[in-house]
């Protein structure tokens, strides 16, 4: 499928703020590479991928809430409502960390198609918390910043252990036996 990588916590990719996504660069290949993100999205059982997730530090997002995908290019968030949401969210860049956060429960969003066509329009429910959470990642905002220092360090250090543990058994299998 996609050859893009996940970039996962506490990576200090995350933390960067995206740029904006520059005139001279929507057009079809723009749109493809969206599309590529989305696959990958899929691929991994997400709702939601922001291009700083794999690296890529421009501000695009890709959602799909099981209502049809959503790609972002510059996305500006309007209006927000008053009304709150609690959601428990999980994160590709975060594996098997859930938390449940407070979102608007609706939001009006300005935005950019790849191809370079300017939209607005209104979320609500499960779509609104899935552009927020990714609006975040373009803003170096992960889950693990509205969480206690102490639950995000016992997160990193199972996260680490885990790396550790994966690398051993790839040392392991490549192993050559006479």
């Amino acid at each position: 499928m996609s050859d893009m990588q996940i970039v996962f916590a506490p990576s200090l990719t995350l933390r960067k703020k995206s740029i904006r996504v520059s005139d001279d660069e929507f057009g079809e290949e723009l749109s493809t590479y969206m599309n590529d993100m989305l696959k990958k999205m899929y691929e991994l059982n997400g709702a939601g991928l922001a291009g700083i997730q794999i690296g890529d530090a421009r501000r695009l997002l890709v959602a799909d809430a099981g209502e049809g995908s959503i790609l972002m290019v510059n996305p500006e968030v309007l209006k927000r409502s008053e009304d709150t949401v609690l959601f428990k969210e999980g994160c590709l860049s975060l594996p098997s960390f859930q938390l449940e956060t407070e979102r608007n429960k609706s939001i009006s969003v300005r935005y950019s198609d790849p191809l370079g066509g300017v939209k607005q329009e209104e979320f609500s429910g499960i779509n609104a918390v899935i552009i927020q959470h990714e609006m975040d990642h373009l803003d170096g905002v992960t889950l693990l910043e509205k969480v206690s220092s102490l639950r995000k360090n016992i997160y990193v250090r199972k996260i680490n252990k885990l790396k550790r543990k994966i690398q051993n058994r790839i040392k392991q299998n490549n192993q050559v036996y006479y």
